[in-house]
Formats: structure tokens, sequence, C-alpha cells
């Protein structure tokens, strides 16, 4: 950890860089080219991006820097560097979606969350790194190999959002966007100190995209240094949209503080015989029990409110016949050009009959509705670990012991899957680190439409917590060279 009186501009958070530009003091020309040369000496050694638009980045900065001189900024985000993952779509970038199936494609047009970007004064530095298909816990590919985590580049910095994380979490970026089927937000933010959402399915409305894996699982996943930086670019992104009914169904989003309300909140750290590693389970209980004694809240363990193999069942389906789906597109091709696993994946759900797949979706209004009402009768939030354990090797599946026990790809997971299938808000935030120096996060659930409740208590525990997160960095983040 390295504390600094007065720092670099790549170690301030989006609010004060917006700030900045707001003054005079700083343009958001000369900010793009601090950002450029962090990445230039910095990628290297994280392979954060699948594509790097220097000259269509430049290009936006230099029309932000004449706003900011004409006194006609768009808004808080205008002149602001952002990068975006490459499983969405951005008009005149390519859109590998981590798959040499995909390596040659470049869309036409905006996703609407990018839209919104363009339209804020946002300057787009690039693509961001994923694994194929976005369905892996860690981001690695054929395309793009191996991503890095850069409090320890030997490290993970998890999936299928582990660009996004380590472009943030190096300081390449003040902020990215990524998106979260399973928790692909939640984890990489849990595993590199930085703050993440889930917004509620919904919440940001999406058209032009790649075909979903998992239903409606997926949603964006906005992530930054800082609750305030999330929460200035859950702004600009949050909103209905005629174009995705599903935007149309939740009301106007708002994130007004609620200092008054008293909240009750349940907290697990395992599932039936699938438990956290100690500091996990330690980082966890320091996280609510500082909710508790700040007051306002009624802290209380709770068994968790849904079934672990059920939830399995239905994803294992769904992202079967999701894979399967795509590659069928590329006859033979694909099963030469494919990463193991989704050559697995694809060939399970090509022998899927009709009828796995509809009692697939026959259950999954059944695992929504009884999650939903167990989990919400008598709490307003639930607080768990973002995963049960911190960062593994990069070259592993996954880690090779969780809670005590071998560790597999299904348990490091457990925790985030069952958000995104009832639709719920989920906040990744930074608890107390592993001993070790690796970060430990913790994420706030709240239900669908919750985003102002898990906000809100992000505030509390950042309050109660009393430490200088946004000033916590990776040695990596100061290399030379």
């Amino acid at each position: 950890m390295t504390h600094l009186d007065d720092p670099a501009l790549w170690q301030r958070d989006a609010t004060a860089l917006s700030a900045l530009i707001g003054r005079g003091a700083l343009s958001p020309e000369t900010l793009l080219e601090h950002f450029l040369d962090r990445i230039a000496r910095l990628e290297p050694h994280l392979n954060a991006f699948a594509h790097l638009d220097a000259e269509g980045a430049r290009a936006a900065a230099a029309e932000a820097g004449r706003r900011a001189r004409e006194g006609r900024r768009l808004g808080p985000l205008d002149g602001i560097p952002v990068t975006v993952k490459d499983n969405l779509f951005v008009r005149g970038m390519p859109a590998r979606w981590g798959s040499l199936l995909f390596r040659d494609f470049a869309p036409e047009q905006d996703d609407i969350c990018v839209e919104r970007l363009r339209a804020a004064g946002a300057v787009l530095l690039g693509k961001t790194t994923t694994p194929e298909f976005a369905l892996s816990g860690r981001t690695v590919s054929r395309i793009g190999g191996i991503t890095r985590n850069p409090w320890n580049p030997a490290l993970t910095p998890g999936g299928s959002s582990g660009g996004a994380a380590a472009s943030v979490a190096a300081g390449m970026a003040p902020l990215a966007i990524g998106t979260d089927a399973g928790g692909s937000t939640r984890l990489p933010a849990g595993y590199t100190g930085l703050y993440g959402l889930r917004p509620s399915t919904g919440r940001i409305a999406r058209r032009h995209g790649f075909p979903p894996m998992a239903l409606d699982f997926q949603v964006i996943g906005p992530m930054a240094r800082s609750l305030r930086d999330l929460e200035l670019l859950y702004d600009v992104l949050a909103g209905p949209d005629p174009r995705d009914p599903a935007s149309l169904r939740l009301p106007p989003p708002a994130l007004a503080a609620e200092p008054a309300r008293h909240f009750r909140i349940g907290w697990f750290d395992a599932i039936g015989e699938e438990a956290s590693d100690p500091e996990v389970a330690e980082t966890l209980r320091e996280a609510v029990g500082l909710l508790a004694s700040a007051g306002g809240c009624t802290v209380e363990e709770i068994a968790p409110p849904f079934d672990l193999a059920a939830l399995r069942g239905i994803w294992s389906t769904l992202t079967a016949a999701g894979a399967a789906r795509v590659v069928r597109r590329f006859g033979d091709r694909w099963q030469a050009e494919a990463t193991p696993f989704i050559l697995a994946l694809a060939q399970r759900g090509l022998a899927l009959s009709a009828a796995d797949l509809v009692d697939a979706l026959d259950r999954l209004p059944a695992f929504r509705a009884e999650v939903s009402a167990r989990a919400w009768a008598e709490l307003d939030a639930i607080v768990t670990p973002c995963a049960p354990a911190p960062a593994w090797r990069a070259e592993e599946e996954h880690p090779a012991r969780i809670g005590g026990r071998p560790g597999s790809a299904l348990t490091q997971g457990m925790f985030g899957g069952w958000v995104n299938a009832i639709g719920a808000a989920a906040l990744a935030l930074p608890g107390r680190p592993h001993p070790d120096g690796r970060p430990i996060g913790v994420q706030i659930i709240a239900p669908c439409g919750g985003e102002t409740v898990v906000f809100e208590i992000a505030r509390r525990l950042d309050r109660a917590a009393a430490t200088d997160r946004e000033r916590r960095w990776p040695a990596m983040a100061f290399l030379d060279a």
C-alpha cells in the first residue's frame, strides 16, 4: 500500500478529474495522453486491452476540450476516459467476444450504454479483454491470451470482466464498463480492490449485442475505484429506453441517500458444505460488524435463501444451449477454434433436447419466485463475500483449495449467480484485504430495483471502515517501464 500527499492524475478518481476539467485546471487532451502513456507502460505486463483506439480517443478528447473551453460541457463525464468490455458493441471498434470465431467482426452500431457514454462526452479508450463468450471466472482466451492482476501479475483479475478490472485497478483508466451474468463484474472488482455494480435487470437498457448466453441473466456492470465514481457512471448509464422492453418495467432510477432509514440485513459466508476461506469469512464478519456498530442496521446471520444445486442445474442448461446456438453458425470451424471449455459446453448444448431446455425455462420462474419471497420477506439487504477465495494463479482454472476443500470454478462463483437469476441489484466494494495483500471484496444485495439501498449501505460501510481505500494502489501501478 502506498500513500501520497499529492496524487498524480492517474491516482485521482473520475469525480476529482472532472472537477479539474470543469475549472479549467486540466484539459481532456492532457488527461488522455496521461492515460495513454500509462497504458503503453503497463499493458505489456497485464494484457487488459483487446483493442486500443488511441486515434478515436484523441478525436473525442479534442471535442471535449473545445466544449470545456467554451463553457458547454455535457456533464461530469465529459472528457473522462472509459474502457468498454469486448463483448459489447462499440461502433467502429472490433467486438471479438474473446473468440477466434469473431476475430474479424466489427459492429456497425453502439449498444445503448455506449450511446449514453458518447452523449455524456466520455472518451472511449478501447475494448478490454474477456474470456470466450464471457463465460469464465478468469480472463484467458485463445485470441487474447492471459490477463493478469495488477496486485500480483502471477494472479488472475477474475472474469469475465477481468480486463475491465485490470484497466482501472492499475490506473490505466478511471472508469470501466463490464458485464455481469453470474458475478462477472462483482468478482473481478473483489479481486482487484474496486467498486462494481450488478444493477437490477433492466435498469441499464440494452440493444444491439451478442446473443445472450443465459436469457436475461447478463447486465451492464459499471466499475470504478471509488463509490462516488460508481454513482457518477451509474447516473449516466441507468434509465429506460423503448428499444429494451425490460427497461420499461422499473421506476425511474434514483440514488437519493436514505440516511435515516433503518435496514434489516442478513449475511452468510457458506452454502452447505461449501465454505469461504477463513480470511474471506473474517473480512465479511468485520464488514457486518461495522454496519451493526455504526447504527441504523439490524444485522443477523441467515441461511442462504436459495438451493444452489437447483440454480446450477438451470445455469448449466441455459449456458450450454446458449453456446450451441452461437457455434452452430460456423459449420465445423468452431470445433477447431473454440477453447476446450466452450467446445465441451457447446457439444453438451447440441445434445440437449427441446424438452431439456423448456424444462429449465419452466424451473427458472419457480426458482425466482421462491428465492425472492424467501430473501426479502423480512430483509432489506443481504451481505456476502464476492467470492469464497481471493485471486489465484492466472494459469489455473480456479483456486486449488477453497474453504479447506478442493476448489472448483462452481464453488468460486457460488455467491454470484443467484443474484443474476432473480434480477437483483448488487454492489461489490473492497473489504479488509487478505494478510498477504490480495484484495477481498464484499457484496451488498437488494431486491430488483434496490440500487438506492445498496448504494446507501455501501456509503455507511465505507464511513464505518474509516479507511482511505481510494489511495490503496498495487505496486504494479507505480511501474516506470
